[in-house]
């Protein structure tokens, strides 16, 4: 078992070894035999050029248990006051840094002190010993060079865990264009990209310009008059996935030297067609995403209406968000597509009710003129009672593996109701998690009764509480109408 950390001041540092050869196995051993036994260590120096994306530490064969301690650009002197550590209750520590934690790798040398934490000899092969001999390893993974793009000319690629999350782009400008646009395309991941003049950026501080936000397509466009303008020489592009997983991420970039959209970005697909109630509803729950998360909601109206939670649409700050998008469920094998940007129409606080109509394309562009899209009939309000079944469909946040997720189907049963002053809402034992509020809570021939909002949950178990058609405006039902 893993102890308190404890200092180094005064100690013999006899244990110090030098650089450690990126991808070599080495052989080690702990020593115990001196008057201290507990946080005798060894010492190991690794140099991380600007090249490499990410650091994993393996110890292994350790009969005892050993722990890692990690800085950077100094010596440890303290267990206390360490940058990184792994004090887990395994004989065999790993630890992972890359470019995308939550603190970034950073070029430069490490410092890993491999740390005996106990205070008594271990046992290993029946008896006492004095001495811990473990493998040590570190493997330093590199981004590929740039490839370079031609203006007009997409580009397809991937991120995958067995390469590393980043993709490096690069363009060469002038500095007399009209614009520089860097677009990403065609991806069902939440990507995001750093842009920079002249520097590759590896990490956030290293950017001119961050696309980082809840859509997988993301876009940057560089002007002359920008905060930072274009000016002439080579802008790099990193694309990166934040949530490391063990999917494959495909995605297309393209960059143009003008502000508008290229032709590929701005076609619209056709919308499906429902055959069954099911199918109606499953094209109907849609994706709302803002600067600050993203939620579900419920397409009201051909002309594109959607009802939605008002806390889908609120910014950290508690203000609604200035930007809404639109995803679509196009295949339920697949996160939805971002096709649309929408504005608010009203919202309602009390009951936590925001009304939105769809109005361009994402990237701005008119919608065609014959749009139709599916939706649920908000003009009644279809009876509900105890012990009714309920089905739930929604994009909650644990419902994939990726960084985004496929519509999601869930039921349950109506558990009971709970009266407030601005109405009764219908609780449900059904289940619901982050993402699903403002989604469809419908009844068993897919008739729509309300939208799952929250959830109240203990160590027992939980209660998720829909809030029911009959809390929508009339004047929203007049619109609709």
């Amino acid at each position: 078992m893993s102890l308190l950390f404890a200092p180094l001041w005064g100690w013999d540092r006899r244990s110090t070894s030098g650089f450690v050869q990126p991808g070599r196995r080495l052989s080690s051993v702990i020593d115990l035999s001196g008057d201290q036994i507990s946080y005798s260590y060894k010492t190991f120096k690794v140099r991380v050029s600007d090249k490499i994306f990410r650091m994993d530490i393996q110890i292994d064969n350790a009969p005892s248990d050993l722990d890692i301690y990690i800085n950077y650009d100094r010596e440890i002197s303290n267990y206390d006051d360490v940058d990184f550590a792994s004090t887990l209750e395994l004989f065999n520590e790993s630890f992972s840094l890359s470019r995308m934690s939550s603190s970034p790798l950073q070029s430069g040398i490490y410092y890993i002190d491999v740390v005996y934490p106990l205070e008594r000899l271990p046992i290993i092969d029946n008896r006492e010993s004095s001495r811990i001999p473990f493998g040590f390893t570190v493997d330093l993974e590199s981004i590929d060079d740039p490839v370079v793009l031609q203006p007009g000319q997409p580009v397809e690629s991937s991120l995958s865990d067995e390469t590393v999350m980043m993709r490096l782009f690069a363009i060469d400008v002038s500095g007399e264009e009209e614009a520089l646009r860097i677009d990403l395309f065609g991806t069902r991941a939440d990507l995001d990209m750093y842009v920079s003049h002249e520097v590759v950026p590896m990490s956030p501080d290293q950017a001119d310009y961050l696309r980082e936000s809840y859509l997988g397509q993301e876009s940057v466009v560089i002007e002359p008059f920008s905060p930072r303008p274009l000016r002439e020489g080579r802008y790099y592009i990193a694309v990166f996935d934040l949530v490391e997983d063990d999917l494959t991420d495909n995605f297309s970039i393209i960059a143009s030297l003008a502000d508008n959209p290229p032709d590929i970005l701005t076609s619209y697909p056709e919308l499906p067609r429902w055959e069954t109630s099911l199918e109606r509803a499953l094209y109907s729950t849609v994706e709302i995403s803002t600067e600050s998360g993203s939620g579900s909601g419920c397409l009201a109206s051909p002309e594109g209406h959607i009802i939605t939670g008002l806390h889908v649409i609120q910014a950290a700050s508690g203000d609604v968000a200035e930007e809404f998008f639109v995803s679509m469920n196009l295949s339920p094998y697949d996160p939805p597509r971002e096709l649309f940007r929408a504005e608010l129409i009203d919202v309602r606080p009390d009951e936590d009710l925001a009304f939105l109509k769809i109005t361009t394309g994402l990237y701005g562009q008119d919608l065609p003129e014959d749009y139709s899209f599916p939706f649920f009939i908000m003009d009644g309000n279809p009876s509900v009672t105890i012990g009714q079944e309920l089905g739930f469909l929604g994009y909650p946040q644990i419902g994939g593996e990726g960084s985004r997720v496929s519509i999601t189907l869930t039921r349950g049963i109506v558990s009971g109701f709970n009266r407030t002053d601005y109405g009764y809402l219908i609780k449900t034992d059904g289940e619901i998690n982050s993402g699903n509020s403002g989604g469809a809570a419908f009844n068993s021939d897919y008739e729509l009764i309300g939208f799952p909002m929250s959830v109240i949950s203990d160590d027992g178990g939980q209660i998720a509480y829909v809030h029911p058609l009959s809390l929508i405006p009339d004047d929203w039902i007049k619109t609709l109408e």
